[in-house]
């Protein structure tokens, strides 16, 4: 049980929970309603026109899957970049997380709860 901390994987850790992101925004759906279609739009501009430019697309779009890990760039850019694959950048993300992580300090409240399990359970293991 000791040695398990010994193969602890945090790049993969962070891979897994941009991979339950993903899952969690697909198993949502997408909403089809008038705005979200776009219908007034498609009147508008027409089928031989150009949705890609308008400004309801790129609000539409911000509500899409972005992966934070995964590199959607070509490959010249991807390789001056330093061609870090994706497990190099989760663990990157790992090391920046656990170095700015600034944790919440607990209540006096839990606190003192605290110090009281550990009394009572020093006084029953006879520990002092």
């Amino acid at each position: 049980m000791l040695d398990s901390g010994m193969v602890l994987d945090y790049g993969k850790m962070i891979l897994d929970d941009e991979i339950n992101h993903n899952i969690k925004r697909i198993v949502k759906g997408v909403a089809v309603t008038e705005t979200s279609i776009s219908v007034d739009l498609i009147k508008e501009i027409g089928h031989t026109g150009n949705y890609l430019t308008h400004p309801s697309t790129l609000n539409h779009f911000s509500g899409l899957i972005q992966p934070r890990l995964m590199n959607r760039e070509n490959y010249e850019n991807w390789s001056a970049k330093g061609r870090t694959d994706a497990h190099e950048r989760a663990r990157e993300r790992a090391r920046e997380l656990v170095a700015d992580h600034q944790p919440k300090p607990i209540s006096e409240q839990a606190q003192k709860e605290i110090h009281e399990i550990i009394r009572e359970t020093e006084k029953e293991l006879k520990v002092t």
